[in-house]
């Protein structure tokens, strides 16, 4: 609301200062007799329509939804933006009939001095204009104040062909008006119907490639996220709204996969711009890839051998020695972890750590999930455990698969066999 606000008050200061040129120019134009600037101010006096359509746009876009129109008023700003693209379209080609009909009737104008300078303050009052609503309306996320800006600089280019008029003029040179007219009068009508196409588009929900492509990137960065599809990023006045589907392992509790939708939502509004709404569906899926803590056990001589080996907590392990280590029979209990990073069923890795938090007794299994949240872990084989320790890993989204093997070989051989018969079932 606070960044609408701004742009209401852009939109105030440019109706202003734009109603300001109109009447000067018209004054001066009178005085001179120079029909161009009396066009040009007439043009002006036009534009004063386009900052206030924008106002009273972004005025509507900031009222609440309500039954009637329950996704809000935001297209509002879009429909002024609309508007603003057919006012500079009719600008383009209103100069290019005023420019034909003064090639066929050309005319000198009289008090060079007052004409001059007023069309040099109105190229920078129009020129700081340009500059001050695209850096807003690209700040706030608005395509009609930036249009508007646009706007504000075309103005300035067809100014400036007044002053070409002008030097035309006084050389006896009248025809050089209507020339330079024609040229910007045709760039205008240009940027008129590309600014409408943009306005059209977003009025039918088109759907923006590259901010899609941007919301994919940040979803698949967060944890616990296996895919993400079907994303669809379309823009509403100054917001985007985002519909997508998350793949999330299918044995996490429901209040860890809602607490990852809710990640991945967090992590967009805090990446994208005048994000306003993402609805997030959660898929269910069989997790390909996991990393698996199992406790096992050691004896002081293993221990030795890798510490001097420098083997702990390294991937530099003898993988078929470190699978046929003993489970330790109490996952609480355990002095050291061995750490199995898997793909498909397919062991990648391996690693041992030790666990120098066994022997606490108070928030031991907070404090052995954090241990092993270090790690990525989000699984764990284990032949006991305890209901609070057991409870605590689940509800962060550590599976929990229990066995009665004794080495981690024959656990992970085991479960390797569940899952295909788990799949031939389904």
């Amino acid at each position: 609301m606070e960044k609408i606000e701004q742009g209401k008050k852009v939109m105030v200061v440019s109706a202003v200062l734009t109603l300001f040129i109109a009447v000067l120019k018209g004054i001066i134009g009178y005085i001179s007799g120079s029909v161009a600037l009396i066009a040009d101010a007439l043009h002006s006096l036009s534009d004063v329509l386009g900052p206030i359509a924008v106002y009273v746009g972004l005025k509507i876009a900031q009222k609440k939804p309500n039954m009637k129109f329950p996704y809000g008023y935001s297209r509002a700003e879009t429909l002024a933006s609309l508007f603003v693209s057919f006012i500079i379209f009719l600008t383009g080609v209103e100069t290019l009939r005023q420019s034909i009909n003064k090639f066929f009737n050309p005319s000198p104008i009289s008090h060079y001095g007052p004409v001059i300078l007023v069309i040099l303050v109105s190229i920078g009052i129009t020129y700081y204009l340009y500059k001050y609503k695209t850096k807003v309306g690209a700040e706030i996320g608005s395509d009609a104040m930036v249009g508007e800006g646009t706007h504000s600089l075309v103005d300035a280019y067809t100014t400036i062909t007044i002053l070409f008029a002008v030097a035309g003029s006084y050389m006896g040179y009248y025809i050089v008006e209507p020339i330079v007219g024609g040229i910007i009068s045709f760039i205008v009508i240009g940027l008129g119907l590309k600014m409408a196409k943009n306005d059209i588009y977003a009025l039918m929900d088109f759907c923006d490639e590259e901010t899609t492509n941007k919301i994919k990137k940040i979803t698949l960065s967060v944890k616990g996220v296996e895919g993400a599809h079907n994303i669809k990023a379309r823009k509403s006045g100054p917001f985007i709204y985002c519909d997508m589907h998350i793949e999330v392992d299918e044995e996490l509790p429901l209040n860890v996969a809602h607490e990852i939708s809710e990640n991945v939502e967090k992590e967009i509004k805090n990446n994208i711009p005048n994000i306003n709404g993402v609805v997030i569906h959660i898929d269910p899926i069989m997790k390909k890839d996991a990393i698996i803590a199992i406790p096992i056990i050691l004896t002081d001589k293993e221990v030795n051998n890798l510490i001097s080996a420098n083997k702990i907590t390294t991937t530099n392990l003898d993988m078929e020695k470190a699978l046929n280590y003993k489970i330790n029979d109490k996952f609480a209990t355990a002095k050291y972890f061995l750490i199995v990073d898997m793909d498909c069923d397919i062991i990648k890795r391996c690693k041992i750590i030790e666990n120098t938090l066994n022997k606490l007794d108070r928030k031991k299994a907070i404090a052995i999930f954090d241990l092993l949240n270090k790690q990525d872990v989000n699984s764990t084989i284990v032949k006991d455990i305890g209901v609070g320790m057991d409870n605590t890993l689940r509800s962060r989204g550590i599976k929990i698969i229990k066995t009665d093997k004794d080495t981690p070989k024959d656990a992970l051989l085991d479960i390797k066999k569940l899952k295909i018969k788990n799949n031939i079932k389904n």
